[in-house]
């Protein structure tokens, strides 16, 4: 008995339980996280174990006669061919596989090894995994981007998962589960950090144990041993649950019951007595006030905070990073700040009551952080009754700016997290607060200047404005690619500098780094129009003197630009398409219309025939679309140079940004559909999910 103890080296961070195989504890994660990686492909029923979904094929009424298909193959799983990935469909393996054969398709699988425990040359895989993405046919990209509109485009994006919606929730808990599995990962009741695994699990194919079956039969799904180990209602949590944040060192292992009376830190009381405030001013009943002081002091103790705070650096700082991770201090950072970082973070809890009330709290936390100076009309008038301009104090007061990106991340938690009206409050009214102040800031004119180089706090802080104003008008883009909302800010107002490189800004001394560079001597206006420019540069004679100057270093802009600022400028090229289709591509329609009733007057020809026409037809000779096209090819030309040279853990380190090519596929698919101007015409501002929408391109192929 001491042996078998001794022996079960794999032991679970939720219920301790020990397990002799990481396969086995791999899938006893599983009970606890909910997945069900496993579906029936007849009637799509999901199960968490490979056996129970070979046990429910004879049963399944669905199935008909179709012969049951083969499941938890031992070795190398079978890969699909890259026709059936690209187009979302059903791979049976074989080479050619059935599904390329019926559709005359041209099947990848040929020349594959038959064997499944056969692996391909590290050379050859390598080669399929880039062409995937980047080399498949466009149609069938695009079916399977679209496949589900907006949740199937951003199904492994890490943004924070809404209850209403099933966007990211599949993945949140499968990177969850990821994290988990690790051997001999015990946590002790200190404060050393476990040694995470992020390396993707593999498919795990085993028949359980008598042992696991039984206590499988014996617990079910719903059982109680099957939950956290989190007492949702006191102030412990789990330790997988938390990412070691730089300044702060929270208790990894399981809290005894005697932390929830710990008094709680000052910027924990701080953050509710604030937030409360704001809310008392809100017509409501004492019953409503009630609960909310008990819903906030239950999620705001200072444990939950800190977690809340991880989780945030955790999933949505490698997206987006405008926060500078060294130097935030909870206890330093203004309130608003804070709340806005707490309220993110706590989307992302996987416990089930923390979420509920975030998401039943964030309309006051909302409340709170647009209620300071930056975004207060109460303190613009006073400035201006006083006869003092309130952007002095805003250009350069720390404290402003950090409530300034308090509104932004409040703006991206209720707009991806927050309820439908909500998420239009946040599109439609908040974001053109966040604008209005960050031109009052004048950020979209900032750049390292020669006093930055004083000291480094200030360099950073200049960073943290220009990364700011980058990602506010990434969201401004954003908004007309999932929403149809037109955009806020213009590419000629965004004279400020690009960022630095994410591996440099999160150091906490940037100085010191090999790849530092005080600045990147480029703007994001710059970039963007580098991608209008022929490969000499040519058209920078037609810009003035101010911008000539910048263009002169147009040859080697391409080369110094990262995956975050190609991100930037897919959308901001797709904003461009997108406002070129609603105002200009109507006019040249008049304009032809009337061109060809003329022409149909003068040969008298049937006027019936002379209306027919298309968009392509119609915008095939515009000056604009083509120099678009030549736009969208010099981006693709760029990122497929710039993926070549980043070395693949980097690239799988980076956050949703190295998914810009599906993005270009979407702004591709507008300039070649021929009925592309129709269906952006048709199209209501501020829809639900635009992408959804832009399905209806696929269907007129064959017309």
């Amino acid at each position: 008995m001491t042996k078998q103890t001794a022996d079960k080296n794999f032991r679970c961070n939720i219920c301790q339980r020990g397990f002799t195989r990481i396969d086995h504890l791999k899938r006893h994660h599983l009970r606890h996280s909910g997945v069900k990686p496993y579906s029936c492909i007849f009637c799509s029923e999901a199960f968490a174990r490979c056996d129970n979904l070979r046990d429910h094929y004879p049963d399944c009424v669905q199935r008909g006669e179709n012969p049951i298909p083969e499941t938890g193959q031992r070795g190398r799983r079978r890969h699909a061919c890259e026709s059936c990935t690209s187009m979302k469909l059903r791979c049976d393996g074989q080479s050619p596989c059935s599904s390329c054969v019926k559709r005359n398709l041209k099947c990848n699988n040929t020349g594959r090894p038959k064997n499944p425990n056969i692996e391909l040359p590290p050379s050859t895989e390598s080669s399929l995994l880039k062409n995937e993405e980047l080399e498949s046919s466009d149609r069938g990209s695009i079916n399977f981007l679209l496949n589900g509109g907006t949740d199937s485009f951003t199904e492994r994006f890490r943004l924070p998962p809404r209850s209403d919606r099933a966007r990211g929730m599949q993945y949140h808990t499968q990177k969850e589960l990821e994290e988990a599995t690790s051997p001999a990962n015990t946590y002790a009741l200190d404060t050393t950090p476990p040694n995470i695994n992020t390396g993707f699990f593999s498919e795990f194919d085993d028949l359980s144990t008598f042992e696991e079956s039984f206590m499988s039969f014996m617990t079910g799904p719903f059982a109680e041993s099957q939950k956290s180990m989190v007492d949702p209602y006191s102030g412990t949590f789990a330790a997988h649950a938390l990412l070691q944040f730089p300044n702060q060192e929270p208790q990894l292992g399981m809290a005894s019951d005697s932390s929830f009376y710990e008094p709680e830190s000052a910027f924990s009381s701080a953050l509710v007595q604030a937030i409360l405030a704001k809310t008392w001013t809100v017509n409501m009943d004492a019953k409503s006030q009630q609960e909310i002081s008990s819903n906030l002091h239950f999620l705001l103790t200072t444990r939950r905070i800190q977690k809340f705070v991880s989780l945030y650096f955790l999933y949505w700082h490698n997206n987006c990073q405008l926060l500078h991770p060294p130097s935030f201090n909870m206890e330093q950072v203004t309130m608003p700040l804070l709340a806005a970082v707490v309220f993110m973070g706590a989307m992302y809890s996987n416990e089930e009551r923390e979420a509920y009330v975030a998401r039943r709290m964030l309309d006051f936390a909302e409340l709170y952080v647009f209620s300071t100076d930056v975004f207060s009309y109460e303190h613009e008038v006073s400035c201006t009754f006083i006869g003092r301009p309130a952007t002095d104090a805003e250009r350069k007061d720390w404290v402003h700016f950090q409530n300034l990106q308090a509104g932004y991340l409040m703006v991206v938690t209720q707009y991806w997290a927050g309820s439908k009206v909500s998420r239009n409050r946040a599109m439609e009214a908040r974001f053109n607060e966040v604008v209005a102040a960050a031109r009052r800031m004048e950020l979209t004119r900032c750049k390292h200047l020669p006093e930055d180089r004083i000291h480094e706090t200030l360099w950073i802080q200049k960073e943290c404005r220009i990364r700011t104003i980058n990602v506010i008008s990434l969201l401004d883009c954003a908004f007309s690619f999932y929403s149809n909302f037109p955009c806020r800010l213009t590419p000629p107002e965004l004279e400020c500098d690009l960022p630095c490189e994410e591996s440099v800004f999160n150091c906490e001394h940037p100085f010191a780094q090999l790849k530092f560079r005080f600045t990147r001597e480029t703007t994001v206006y710059d970039a963007f129009q580098h991608l209008f420019q022929d490969e000499q540069g040519a058209s920078a004679c037609h810009h003035d003197q101010h911008h000539t100057n910048h263009c002169a270093h147009s040859p080697s802009i391409g080369t110094t630009l990262t995956v975050t600022d190609m991100f930037l400028m897919i959308h901001m090229l797709y904003s461009y398409i997108n406002s070129h289709m609603t105002v200009l591509a109507p006019i040249m329609r008049m304009r032809q219309l009337k061109k060809r009733k003329e022409q149909s007057t003068a040969n008298s020809e049937n006027h019936k025939g002379s209306l027919t026409f298309t968009c392509r037809s119609i915008t095939s000779d515009d000056p604009v679309l083509i120099s678009i096209r030549a736009a969208l090819s010099r981006w693709r030309t760029l990122w497929l140079d710039l993926k070549s040279r980043i070395p693949a853990d980097e690239w799988a380190a980076m956050g949703f940004m190295k998914t810009a090519y599906n993005f270009w596929q979407v702004a591709q698919l507008l300039i070649t559909k021929k009925h592309s101007v129709d269906v952006i015409m048709q199209m209501e501002v501020k829809c639900e999910d635009k992408l959804e929408k832009l399905k209806v391109l696929l269907q007129d192929d064959n017309d």
